[in-house]
Order: structure tokens, then C-alpha cells, then sequence
């Protein structure tokens, strides 16, 4: 047992704890910005499956969300697929005839968190007496229930049909490690698990009654998971109140989150290693620590100087867990978070591991290295000078940079999604369809609790995005048919362009004057252009939707990160940042005659060479918007007469180019790069432009309109 330590020393240290816990990144701006950009995120997500006619509602939960991670945490992001089309019953009266019906049955062999799901007919509220498909299962009683394998099959030979990798983790199945992907069903009703934590005896100061009245309208979910110890965890399905608990979460001071961090952070570096083997100790179980700590320690207890305090009492909580065996859910008390994660002999080690952590007054958070911790502490304790330790201020810059690029690519690429679904209709079919989806957008509704008012203004603020953005969609295709036969652009079309113009910095402008150029009104092109320029200084981040951008991977430019700290209310800042050009075939007639050759530049074979992703976007013109406007400003000078500003578009183009690929600026580079060929074509430098499209070959052989251009100046040569 360690010695004595006076009460003063847990107050510094706590201090000092705190100091280290902001440079990580845990604080109110940091947190908020956190949770905005993935609540927009999980909202965008949502309409885009709507739009799209799924029954699909998108929700994402984790650290992430909360905003409870470090840099150096690495968390992965949760998302929870909820299937709206699927009636679960949890009895007799809930049925509903032509909906696809699933009754809840608590069977002798289930777990107090599990259930089976028994198939009810559509037109009679009668059991179903054959299996359907493969994953109506008959049990030995007869009773047809349904599997939760589908998800994971589905999942698997998707991403085999596909080429794609798969990953799975308990009832997660995603192509990318770093996104848990979880598909799920919403309880009609709250199962009679979680009724007991409504009504039993509590201090009164948290969860409050509102609290606890929302948590009723947020209900919970059932996902395809078993018991881990059961012999029929194929027909079990897992009540998940996460809703429930994300709501808890979002009630949290600061305070709570450092201590939640901590635990986390002691967990990964100190803990789980120790542990050995399969076992581990995981962040949910620090989690419910903490939602009992709230709930136990009075309001005094959370304050900055009694940090260390309320480390210990969440670390006593579980030691005495691990001497009963019971590890108790905080909503459904009979469930034993222990099953599956750690057995006895691990659960003794466990209890070890605390004692030495309890009994040295949390010393071992010297030696966590994760984020520089246990540095930053001493950092705090002795003012030293520390080599290669990232200051606060960088820290912050790269996290809400982090933040904007993430918010943006993912918005780039639900929109590219719901524009994929219209693909394929005529030009004037598709103005139908973009004004219609455009105008009932305001009538449907996520479903929200009426209280939580900062989700409702997400989702109001994406809807009014998303009807936007389509107006760009919608104005450059009438415009393209105005174009095709002759006719003016009439107001509304203008107003529409006009509608759209904020959605980012640069790449609906640059349509505008790309319609312009096509229309023969150079000058207004020009002014266009040259506003563009002038908004396009080094703080602008190019962003791509067409999955040649990977958020958790690109590193913002410097400019754009220090900038990004500077704009809390605008998550997405749209003022700065520069989406890819994107033109549909419908749009055709908008964009200058070399992109008609990128909207047909599969050669031979390409298509059949084509990632899922790619098919969404290759017969459309794409193209970043730097490089665009060098491109407009070389054509629009030249045509104007203006033969200095037309070269130094030309030379500008060349940078774009080449600065662009270093930067990572430019994520369609054999685009760019035929563009720049191409002014050099016009130059009379026939050689020079051959030699660019072959570099553009070079980088990308198929699917690459270069080809066609190689073939044509091959002919002519």
C-alpha cells in the first residue's frame, strides 16, 4: 500500500492533468466541433438514403461523435444502419398489415439482452409456417425465426464481388478497418430491460426527469448479435440502447470528458497490456464507469481540482466489479459486461492491475505514451524543455482542419451518390426530377425527440444544403438545354445558379462561367473568373467526393488547418473550400468541348476496370477546380484578345499542375494534366501537348480520355 499523500497533491495534479487533457484536444470548442461534423455527417447520411427511396436512417456513435478521442487514440468511426422498413413487434398488437413483421420473443435459451426475432406474415397477424429465404431459420420447436447472418452476408460477398476487403468485428461489417458498420432494427416499444433504470432510487441531480423523459422517445435497437456463450447466437438479436447512451453522453461537462479520456487512455497504454491474451478491458466499460460515477458523486465532486478523485472512484468501481464477477450494464443492470470480454483468471489480473494504479495515486499516467501523456504531465510538473512534442495550438489547428476536411469530402460524396441515382435520364427528365426533389425536401422530416433542438437545426441546415447544392445541377442542365437549342437563359435558371452560388468557394462559379464561356458571353465569364481568383487565396482546401480522398489520411494544407480553428460556427466552411467540378452528360452543353471527351473515356475494355466507386462518377466530367479556372481563364482570354492574361492562365495552369500533385491538391490529376495538353494543342505546340497526354497515360492507362486524344493527334500527326 502506498504512503500518505497530502489532499493538495491531487488538486495539483489535477490541474495539471486538465492542462494536458486541453493540449489533447479535450476541450469545448474541440468537443463541439466534434460532435456537429459527425451528427451533420450521420444527418447528410440520412437524406441521402432517403432521397434515394431507402427506408434507411444513419446514425453515428463512438468517441468519435462524442467527441472523447485524442489524435493518438486512432478511433475508428461507428455508424448504425437503422432499416425503417421492418416492423418489429414486441407483441401481438403491434402487427401491421403489408409490413414486413418481426415479433420479439424473450426464448428460455436468450440471454436478458438478447431476443429472437419470429417472422410474422404481412397479411394476417399469423406466424410464417416455411422459410422464406436462407436466413428464415426453423428451430426444433418449428417456429420460423430470423437469422442475423444476413448482414454479414450480404456484406461478404459484396465486398467479394467487388474486390474490395472486408472486415468484421462482433456485428460490424465494413470495407475499411477504420468504419464499424453496423445494420440494426428500432424497437417498437422499450423492451422491459431498461424499464428498471427509469424508476429506481437516485440522488436527483443526474440523469435528470427531462433527460430520462427523452431517453423514452429515443428508444433502443436490435442488432445482429448473439450471446457470445449461447448455442443459438445465430437467431439472437442484442437490445442496444445507444441512442439512450449518446444522449447521456451529450449531458457531460467538461469534466467528465477528462475523466472519460483518461480512463481511456490509462486503458489502452497501461491496462490492456498488462492483461495479456484475448481479454481486455474496453472503452464501453470505462463509459459505464462513468455514467455511474455521475450518477453517485454529488455536483461538488466534478471540479477541475478533484479530476484525480473522480479517476480513482470510476477505477474502485470496477476493481469491485472484478471481486463480484458483475460488471453491470448502466440501463440493463442484469446484463454482465464481463461475458466475452474477460474470464476469471483474466478479471484477477485486472483487479491487480487497478490496485497498483489506485494504490500510486495514478502514477502510472507518467508513463502513458499515447499523445505524449505521460510527458506532458511531467511537462506540467517541471517546466522542462521537451523535444518533438507537437504544441497545443498545432494540435487544435490539425484537429478541426481534421474536422472540415472530413465534413466535406463525405457531403462530396453523398452528393455524388444521390446524382448517381439520375444518372441515366434524358436532360429534361432529370430538370423534373431535380425540381420535384428539390421541393418536397421541405416535407420530410428525420425523426427526432422535439427536445433535442440542436440535432433538428442540423438537419434543417443540411436539408437547405442539399436543395441547394441539386440547384447547381438543375440550373446547368436547363441551361444546357437552352444551349443545345438556341433559347435565352431565362430568370429562373438564373436564379437557380444564384441559389447555389455559396455551397463552396469556387466550383459552382466555376459552372457559371463555364455556361457563359459556352454561351458566348466572354466577358461576364471573365468577371466570374476573376472573382474566383480573388476568393482563391492559400487558406482554400480542395476537396474530392470521388473516393480519391481519403479524410483520414489527407493531411489539410498549413493555411486551411490555422484557418479552420478560427471558424467554430462553420463546421463546413464553405468559404473555403473547393470542390471538384463535377458535369453530368445532361449537362453537357455547359462545358467546354474538351470535357465531352471525359465523359466518354473508356476505351476497349476500361469500363470492365472500373472500382464501384469510380462507376458512380466516370461518365461525367470531373475536374478540380484549380486547375479549371487556369483552364477557363486561358480560353476566355484568348477569346477576348487579352494575349498576357491568356499566357499567364497558361502558366498558372502548369502550376496548378504540378504544385497541385505535390500538395495533394489536385486528386484528378490526368484531368488537369489534359487540359494543360490541350492549351498547349491551341498554342500550335503539337509535340509539347503529345508529350503532356502521354504523362497523363502514364499516371492513369485506363479509363483515361488522354487515349482518345493520343489516337487523335496520332491521326494527325
Amino acid at each position: 500500500m502506498a504512503g500518505y499523500v497530502p489532499v493538495w497533491f491531487y488538486n495539483v495534479m489535477s490541474l495539471r492533468l486538465i492542462a494536458a487533457m486541453e493540449d489533447l484536444g479535450v476541450t469545448e470548442l474541440i468537443i463541439g466541433r466534434r460532435r456537429h461534423t459527425f451528427l451533420q455527417d450521420e444527418s447528410t447520411k440520412t437524406w441521402r438514403e432517403q432521397i434515394c427511396g431507402r427506408h434507411c436512417v444513419c446514425y453515428h456513435f463512438g468517441s468519435m461523435t462524442e467527441g472523447t478521442t485524442t489524435p493518438g487514440m486512432g478511433s475508428d468511426i461507428d455508424t448504425l444502419r437503422c432499416n425503417d422498413s421492418v416492423n418489429i413487434m414486441s407483441g401481438r398488437s403491434d402487427w401491421k398489415r403489408g409490413e414486413n413483421n418481426l415479433l420479439m420473443v424473450k426464448h428460455a435459451t436468450c440471454s436478458p439482452q438478447h431476443y429472437r426475432l419470429q417472422e410474422i406474415r404481412a397479411d394476417l397477424p399469423l406466424p410464417f409456417t416455411f422459410s422464406r429465404d436462407e436466413f428464415s431459420v426453423r428451430d426444433a420447436d418449428g417456429i420460423i425465426y430470423r437469422s442475423n447472418r444476413a448482414a454479414g452476408t450480404i456484406s461478404r460477398l459484396f465486398a467479394a464481388e467487388h474486390n474490395l476487403p472486408y472486415f468484421n468485428a462482433g456485428p460490424s461489417h465494413s470495407i475499411s478497418e477504420m468504419y464499424d458498420v453496423v445494420d440494426a432494427y428500432r424497437c417498437g416499444t422499450l423492451p422491459v430491460e431498461c424499464e428498471s433504470w427509469f424508476t429506481r432510487p437516485r440522488n436527483g441531480i443526474w440523469p435528470t426527469q427531462e433527460m430520462l423523459q427523452t431517453a423514452r422517445e429515443l428508444g433502443c435497437f436490435l442488432i445482429p448479435n448473439g450471446h457470445c456463450d449461447s448455442e443459438y447466437s445465430s437467431l439472437e438479436w442484442r437490445v442496444s440502447p445507444s441512442l439512450i447512451e449518446r444522449h447521456l453522453m451529450f449531458s457531460m461537462h467538461l469534466i467528465h470528458m477528462h475523466c472519460y479520456v483518461t480512463l481511456k487512455l490509462l486503458k489502452k497504454d497501461t491496462i490492456n497490456p498488462y492483461l495479456d491474451g484475448d481479454g481486455k478491458l474496453t472503452s464501453f466499460h470505462c463509459k459505464t464507469a462513468l455514467f455511474y460515477a455521475r450518477e453517485q458523486l454529488v455536483s461538488e465532486m466534478w471540479t477541475a481540482d478533484r479530476l484525480f478523485d473522480c479517476i480513482l472512484y470510476c477505477l474502485n468501481l470496477i476493481s469491485d466489479w472484478t471481486i463480484s464477477g458483475h460488471f453491470p450494464h448502466y440501463i440493463m443492470d442484469e446484463v454482465n459486461l464481463f461475458d466475452g470480454k474477460l474470464n476469471s483468471e483474466q478479471r484477477a489480473r485486472l483487479r491487480t492491475i487497478l490496485d497498483i494504479i489506485i494504490d500510486t495515486h495514478l502514477a502510472p499516467l507518467a508513463f502513458v505514451k499515447t499523445d505524449d501523456l505521460g510527458v506532458r504531465l511531467l511537462n506540467n510538473v517541471y517546466i522542462v524543455a521537451i523535444r518533438d512534442m507537437k504544441p497545443r495550438r498545432s494540435i487544435h489547428h490539425e484537429i478541426t482542419g481534421f474536422l472540415s476536411v472530413f465534413g466535406n469530402v463525405w457531403l462530396a460524396k453523398h452528393m455524388r451518390v444521390i446524382l448517381g441515382e439520375a444518372a441515366d435520364k434524358t436532360p429534361d427528365v432529370l430538370c423534373l426530377y431535380l425540381h420535384s426533389l428539390i421541393n418536397a425536401m421541405p416535407f420530410h422530416q428525420l425523426q427526432r425527440p422535439n427536445n433535442e433542438h440542436a440535432l433538428c437545426r442540423i438537419d434543417s441546415e443540411n436539408r437547405d444544403y442539399i436543395g441547394r447544392y441539386l440547384q447547381q445541377h438543375l440550373a446547368s442542365t436547363a441551361a444546357s438545354i437552352c444551349l443545345q437549342h438556341g433559347m435565352p437563359i431565362g430568370s429562373r435558371i438564373w436564379s437557380w445558379y444564384s441559389a447555389a452560388i455559396d455551397t463552396d468557394v469556387a466550383s459552382i462559379r466555376l459552372k457559371l462561367a463555364s455556361m457563359l464561356y459556352c454561351k458566348g458571353d466572354l466577358q461576364m465569364a471573365a468577371d466570374v473568373l476573376d472573382d474566383v481568383e480573388s476568393r482563391y487565396d492559400n487558406t482554400v482546401q480542395a476537396v474530392c467526393g470521388c473516393h480519391r480522398m481519403d479524410p483520414l489520411v489527407t493531411k489539410p494544407r498549413k493555411e486551411f488547418t490555422e484557418f479552420s480553428y478560427e471558424c467554430d460556427t462553420d463546421v463546413l466552411m464553405t468559404n473555403s473550400v473547393a470542390y471538384c467540378v463535377r458535369f453530368l452528360r445532361q449537362e453537357v452543353y455547359c462545358a467546354p468541348p474538351i470535357l465531352h471527351f471525359e465523359m466518354v473515356r473508356g476505351v476497349g475494355d476500361d469500363i470492365l476496370h472500373r472500382d464501384i466507386a469510380e462507376r458512380g462518377w466516370m461518365n461525367w466530367a470531373v475536374v478540380d477546380s484549380r486547375p479549371f479556372l487556369n483552364y477557363l481563364q486561358y480560353l476566355t482570354f484568348r477569346g477576348l484578345g487579352l494575349r498576357h492574361r491568356q499566357l499567364h492562365a497558361l502558366c498558372s495552369l502548369h502550376f496548378s499542375i504540378n504544385d497541385g500533385i505535390k500538395q495533394k491538391q489536385v486528386f484528378h490529376p490526368e484531368t488537369a494534366t489534359n487540359l494543360f495538353a490541350h492549351c498547349l494543342e491551341i498554342e500550335g505546340r503539337i509535340d509539347d501537348a503529345l508529350h503532356y497526354y502521354l504523362a497523363s497515360q502514364a499516371y492513369m492507362p485506363r479509363n483515361n480520355a488522354a487515349n482518345l486524344h493520343i489516337r487523335r493527334l496520332t491521326n494527325v500527326l
